[in-house]
C-alpha cells in the first residue's frame, strides 16, 4: 500500500505556486491541497493526515457504536477502526468529539481526518459530497417515547414535537412522515433523550441501535414502540480526493470478514453473529 502524508502534497503543491508553474490564486492553491487525488501523482497512492495513522472524526456520543468511557473512545466502529487500520499496517486516532453534521464538510475539506464515522446511512444526497465504503453494518428507525405516553405508534405522533439529532436520517424520516410535526434537532444524542426526559418533547427517532442501547442501560423507563424498516446501511465516509483510501479500506474489510474478526467484534456488541 503507497502512503504519502497530506503535509507532503500540501508543501508540494505551495512550491510549484511559488515557481509560477502554474497560476495559483489564494483559492485554487487552497482547492488544489484539498484535492490531493486529482492528480495523477497522488491517484495511486492513499494519503493520511499523519504519517502512520488513520485520523477519524467522530461523534462520540453515539452508543454502542461510538461513546466516551472517561477518554477512551469505545464501540463497534471503534473496534472495527482499529481493526481495519491494523490490517492497513496503522494505527486508528480519534479526533476530539466532533459534531455530527460537521462531520461530511470536514472529510471533504480534507487535512484535519482521513475518514468519518458514527452510524453513517449512504444517501444519495451524502454521496454528491464524499464516497462510503462498503457496508459496515444495517440499521433501521426506531421511535422512542416516555412510559404512559399513550402513543402507541408513529402515527399517533401528528403535530407533535420530536426530538432527533442533527443532520441523521432520522430526523428526515421525521420530517416526510410525521404529518405537521414539530422535529427538533439537537447536536448530541444525550440532548436527545434529555429532550424526552423533561418533556420538551414527546418522542424520540433515531437510529434503532442507538435508541435500543440509551434504553436498555441509561433510560429504561421509555419505551420504544415501534421499529420503522428503512432498511439503512451504514459506512465509512471518505473524501473523494482519496480514493485509493476507500479502495484500500474496502479490502480490509474484505478480509476482516473472511477472517472472523468482524463477526467476533459484531458480536462483542450485539451479542449476536452477524450471519
Amino acid at each position: 500500500m503507497k502512503l504519502k502524508k497530506l503535509g507532503a502534497l500540501l508543501g508540494a503543491g505551495a512550491l510549484v505556486c511559488a515557481l509560477g508553474l502554474v497560476g495559483c490564486s489564494g483559492s485554487d492553491a487552497s482547492s488544489s491541497s484539498s484535492a490531493p487525488a486529482s492528480s495523477g501523482e497522488a491517484a495511486d497512492e492513499v494519503v493520511l493526515v499523519n504519517d502512520g495513522k488513520l485520523t477519524v472524526a467522530a461523534s462520540l456520543d453515539f452508543p454502542p457504536f461510538e461513546n466516551l468511557e472517561g477518554e477512551e473512545a469505545v464501540g463497534f466502529e471503534v473496534d472495527m477502526m482499529k481493526a481495519l487500520a491494523e490490517q492497513m499496517g496503522l494505527e486508528a486516532e480519534y479526533l476530539p468529539s466532533t459534531k455530527f453534521d460537521t462531520i461530511i464538510p470536514l472529510i471533504s475539506a480534507g487535512g484535519k481526518a482521513d475518514v468519518g464515522v458514527s452510524g453513517f446511512t449512504i444517501t444519495e444526497d451524502r454521496k454528491k459530497e464524499i464516497d462510503f465504503t462498503d457496508v459496515l453494518i444495517d440499521s433501521n428507525q426506531g421511535v422512542v417515547v416516555n412510559p404512559d405516553s399513550g402513543y402507541t405508534s408513529a402515527d399517533d405522533l401528528a403535530g407533535k414535537t420530536i426530538a432527533t439529532q442533527s443532520g441523521t436520517t432520522g430526523y428526515d424520516w421525521a420530517v416526510e412522515n410525521i404529518p405537521n410535526a414539530n422535529v427538533v434537532p439537537y447536536d448530541e444524542m444525550t440532548a436527545v433523550f434529555s429532550a424526552l426526559q423533561s418533556n420538551q418533547a414527546d418522542a424520540i427517532v433515531a437510529d434503532l441501535p442507538v435508541v435500543q442501547y440509551y434504553v436498555t442501560n441509561a433510560y429504561p423507563e421509555m419505551q420504544i414502540i415501534e421499529e420503522i424498516p428503512t432498511g439503512e446501511q451504514y459506512a465509512i465516509v471518505v473524501s473523494k480526493d482519496n480514493p485509493k483510501l476507500t479502495e484500500e479500506l474496502n479490502a480490509a474489510l474484505e478480509e476482516l470478514k473472511a477472517n472472523g474478526k468482524y463477526d467476533e467484534i459484531y458480536a462483542k456488541w450485539f451479542g449476536e453473529s452477524a450471519q
